[in-house]
């Protein structure tokens, strides 16, 4: 996962149909730097025990019954590369989803967001292990949750409200995922072959967020009153 190629209103801070202003959007990444504390625990967890191994999701780890990875590898990356573009990405995305689903003030809001990243992540897992049913290569990184926010943020229009599926803002934000993901495939193919290794973009795990996100996210915002 990398920096996102958002245009500009979705990444404007939305309420319910006015502005935030830039200290408000600010203070809506705290879920985001929450994570990223997460992520860098983690990270040096992963350095004294010796590897990512056993924080990684696979056909093979259910198989032996490891099923904390189906949560696990979200909050694991390969290296501090990869987690600094996770990062960076849901830093991004976390200001308009989390203005849009209540602000930082409000409980639910915090509520709605870990149900966000935390489902989106999970049905990024089932799409990659549907696909992967016996693969034994771990997957790691929160890129599927990500992908969750990045699909959440499209149906934000620049007043706040949600846009509907067959609209321009969304097919734009569907083609730039499309194309995200073709790059990113393209450069770590070509990186894992001349290096010899294994290993890749777990764009299954994308698209399953995403879409997941895409479709949730309506279901979350709160109404009025609430």
């Amino acid at each position: 996962m990398t920096d996102l190629d958002v245009p500009r209103p979705v990444l404007q801070s939305v309420t319910d149909g006015r502005l935030a202003g830039f200290g408000q959007a600010a203070r809506n990444t705290a879920p985001a730097m929450v994570l990223i504390g997460v992520f860098v625990v983690v990270l040096i967890v992963e350095g004294v025990a010796g590897g990512v191994g056993g924080w990684g999701l696979s056909g093979q780890a259910l198989a032996e019954g490891r099923w904390h990875t189906l949560g696990s590898h979200m909050i694991a990356h390969a290296g501090p590369a990869h987690m600094w573009m996770n990062s960076t990405a849901l830093l991004a995305l976390t200001a308009p989803v989390m203005t849009r689903l209540g602000g930082v003030w409000s409980v639910r809001a915090w509520v709605r967001y870990a149900l966000l990243f935390g489902l989106s992540g999970l049905a990024g897992a089932i799409v990659f292990l549907a696909l992967h049913l016996f693969g034994q290569i771990p997957m790691v990184g929160a890129s599927g949750a990500i992908c969750g926010l990045w699909g959440a943020a499209t149906r934000i229009g620049p007043d706040g409200y949600m846009v509907p599926l067959r609209s321009s803002p969304v097919w734009t934000q569907v083609k730039a995922f499309l194309r995200m993901n073709l790059v990113l495939f393209a450069v770590l193919f070509g990186l894992v072959w001349l290096s010899g290794g294994h290993g890749g973009l777990a764009w299954e795990a994308h698209l399953g967020g995403f879409l997941f996100g895409l479709f949730a996210m309506p279901r979350l915002v709160p109404t009025v009153g609430d």
